[in-house]
């Protein structure tokens, strides 16, 4: 009898679940009559069993208390708790607030309970410390801070005072050797760097020094790309960049990576179920355009690319041949389907996985180079990771970092040899772990917060050149970039006796500037130079005085006097040597020049296999009419202009016959009396008006932009007329500027110790 009861409660219950699985499976979908007070949401599966709410707010606005929800069986949204646990009904957008700043030995105001974005805060210190940082800080809209935390230092110690991060609490106050620092985050701020570091006897601290973010909190576009930047871009550069401060706030470390040594390049791309088709896009084209800006350097650098979800997969096997070809990484990256790649990763996120496959590859590629110990050790290595979401298998990703870590040898001494850089984008990620795994150096910063869609704006405008040493052409590319910056070759030539005149050139060698020789038509030989040269931004402006001026022995203004042509510009050409070496910085750079070993690399050519005639096939090529640009200066103000120079038979034809229109030119016949083939010809109206030089801009470099660099193919010489403030140029306003493919043997002659030319005899 006890049996058949106990068979009677089995079937009871049997029946009583299959009763209520029957109900769940009935259950269509959760309410769809969600909402969020200020912002919007987004589901996936239609509200479906299983479906992902998230909660979407405008900028400067995270969801609170959650940033998502899921579907449960039942019918039901998970349930939203706040940071003490409490159940919280309804959702809204709250604006982010700053946390709370500290510092010892000093004051700031005002002292607020709270700070909102467009808030700022003053410090200052005790008698007897220096401030260091910044003085005042503001609120940004993201709940960050600008400028740098402020320190009040007194020189004692071995290390500085690491001072106290927004947000935090410091445990520490001994700084001499081998002294500690702990920090904590407050008020459930995640903390990002180094949350433990070290005095060190050279007076540098471990590590880097930790910030306390929102976990809602996205970095700024521009902070992204200047810091990214700053940190990489060090490694690619030939030789070191004088800063102009070691402050707190200067970033990026003095580390030279010299012609053919070998940089090894990781990416690992998260494409698990969460990935979108179109951010799938936006992330490779904006990878493609970095490996593209990456083969601008001379640097020979090997790609590895992994595709992760729940398993990973090779894109390019660092080991192969082929990866140390960037056309060939593109291209391969470029022919990825968003479908196949998805379908072989599942849908889950396995960054374990992932990192394991970047180990075996380390290990593989070691083994094919099959160099010493200490070739390999010479390697310097980089991890980028993308992801947006957090580890869900194969555990936590941070003791397979440890193992490569190991592999490379990365030890204080050599932290140099490893960097790795995580891009966490969305919101739906775990900082702490991502934090764990990137690197931690002094100065820098190697861990993003990303909106998706700020990921192409980013990686198209990285190059914040700090640290890109004496590497010509490169240009300001920053999301922030204005003014001098984004053409720092630019240098004036100004008199210390007339206050009108004014001329043009342009930075080609730490020594040397490149402008027109009828600038100096006042200075005779062996005279006295009474001109000086200007370089760098208005308010930063670098006066520098010339040792001499080498003009081209072939210029003569006055030679054709006989014929009734008062001036004669044919090689209006002229190199001034400045006194004191310059100190090549964001704002003061060369510019490239033809038929150079730089050049060649800047147009991803060999630089062994490459002539003077392909870099002029490359540059100006005859069929049809080239972009090119100048800088335009019309009352005191600084513009770059574009132009169009006219290569093409035709299109030359007409602007060379513009040049008798000129008013010095109204008495000659023949126009190849004024207008030799060592001149290149822009202006005219021929589709739509182009720019004209002004007076005064006489000197200044033509340029080409290829990409990230710009070559230098012209001097502005002279105008068939002076309107270029005019609101409607007419179409013979035309210029003409010295061809730099005409002089090359003159520029090597006296640049062969500054630029690394071609053999000009092939």
């Amino acid at each position: 009898m006890g049996l058949v009861r106990i068979a009677s409660l089995i079937l009871f219950v049997f029946l009583g679940s299959a009763y209520q699985d029957e109900n769940i499976n009935n259950v269509a979908s959760c309410d769809l009559n969600i909402t969020i007070n200020g912002g919007t949401i987004a589901l996936s599966k239609g509200g479906a069993v299983g479906s992902i709410l998230k909660y979407i707010c405008p900028f400067g606005f995270y969801p609170y208390p959650a940033s998502s929800r899921t579907c449960w069986a039942n019918g039901k949204w998970s349930l939203m708790r706040n940071p003490r646990r409490r159940i919280i009904r309804n959702a809204e957008c709250r604006a982010f607030k700053c946390p709370k700043p500290s510092i010892e030995q000093g004051t700031f105001f005002p002292n607020s309970v709270s700070y909102v974005a467009g808030d700022s805060v003053n410090f200052e210190c005790d008698d007897g410390y220096k401030l260091l940082g910044s003085e005042g800080r503001a609120c940004l809209i993201n709940g960050r801070w600008n400028g740098t935390t402020a320190v009040c230092e007194d020189g004692l110690d071995t290390c500085p005072n690491p001072g106290i991060p927004a947000g935090s609490v410091k445990s520490g106050t001994s700084y001499g050797t081998d002294n500690k620092v702990k920090y904590v985050c407050l008020d459930s701020l995640a903390l990002i760097g180094s949350n433990e570091r070290i005095c060190l006897e050279t007076g540098e601290w471990t590590g880097s020094e930790p910030t306390c973010e929102h976990k809602h909190s996205f970095d700024l576009p521009e902070e992204v790309a200047s810091h990214f930047s700053a940190s990489f871009t060090r490694i690619l550069s030939e030789s070191n960049v004088v800063k102009k401060s070691d402050s707190p706030g200067s970033y990026g470390r003095r580390l030279v990576l010299g012609q053919g040594q070998k940089l090894h390049i990781y990416i690992i791309l998260d494409v698990s179920g969460s990935i979108k088709k179109e951010e799938f896009h936006e992330a490779r084209n904006a990878l493609t355009s970095f490996i593209d800006m990456i083969s601008r350097f001379e640097v020979a650098v090997n790609y590895g690319v992994v595709t992760f979800g729940s398993r990973s997969d090779i894109v390019i096997n660092i080991a192969q041949f082929e990866s140390g070809f960037s056309d060939v990484v593109v291209d391969v990256l470029n022919e990825l389907k968003f479908e196949e790649i998805t379908k072989a990763s599942r849908t889950g996120t396995n960054m374990t996985g992932a990192l394991k496959t970047v180990f075996q590859m380390m290990v593989l590629k070691k083994a094919s180079m099959n160099l010493a110990e200490s070739e390999w050790r010479a390697v310097r290595h980089t991890i980028m990771i993308f992801t947006d979401g957090r580890t869900n298998m194969g555990g936590s990703p941070k003791p397979m970092m440890d193992q490569i870590q190991r592999f490379l040898d990365i030890k204080q001494s050599r932290e140099d040899f490893l960097d790795v850089y995580v891009f966490g984008l969305g919101d739906d990620f775990d900082r702490e772990e991502i934090n764990a795994i990137a690197s931690k150096k002094d100065k820098e910063k190697h861990v993003f917060f990303l909106r998706r869609d700020d990921l192409p704006d980013v990686f198209s405008s990285i190059l914040d050149l700090t640290s890109v040493g004496n590497l010509c052409g490169f240009a300001n590319k920053s999301l922030s970039a204005t003014g001098q910056s984004t053409y720092p070759w630019f240098a004036e030539v100004v008199s210390n006796e007339n206050p009108e005149f004014r001329c043009s050139g342009s930075i080609v060698a730490s020594k040397w500037i490149l402008t027109a020789a009828h600038c100096f038509e006042d200075l005779s030989q062996g005279g006295v130079i009474r001109k000086k040269i200007i370089v760098g931004p208005h308010n930063e402006r670098a006066e520098l005085s010339i040792e001499r001026v080498l003009k081209h022995p072939r210029y003569n203004l006055t030679s054709k006097m006989e014929k009734g042509i008062r001036e004669f510009y044919d090689y209006d050409i002229a190199l001034v040597k400045i006194k004191s070496r310059l100190n090549f910085t964001t704002f003061i750079r060369p510019i490239c020049l033809p038929c150079t070993v730089e050049t060649s690399v800047a147009l991803r050519k060999s630089k062994t296999e490459t002539s003077c005639a392909d870099h002029k096939k490359e540059l100006l090529p005859i069929l049809r009419a080239v972009d090119a640009k100048f800088v335009q200066k019309d009352h005191n103000k600084q513009q770059l202009k574009n132009v169009r120079i006219k290569t093409g038979e035709s299109e030359r034809t007409l602007c060379e016959h513009d040049a008798l229109k000129a008013s010095i030119y109204v008495n000659v016949s023949d126009v190849k009396d004024v207008v030799t083939d060592r001149f290149l010809c822009t202006g005219g109206s021929t589709h739509m008006a182009e720019a004209i030089s002004c007076k005064g801009d006489s000197g200044g470099p033509l340029y080409i932009q290829k990409l990230y660099r710009n070559i230098q193919v012209g001097v502005v010489s002279w105008g068939v007329k002076n309107l270029c403030s005019a609101r409607r140029l007419p179409g013979d306003a035309r210029d003409f500027h010295i061809n730099l493919f005409e002089v090359l043997g003159w520029l090597k002659q006296h640049l062969a110790n500054s630029t690394r030319f071609l053999d000009l005899s092939q």
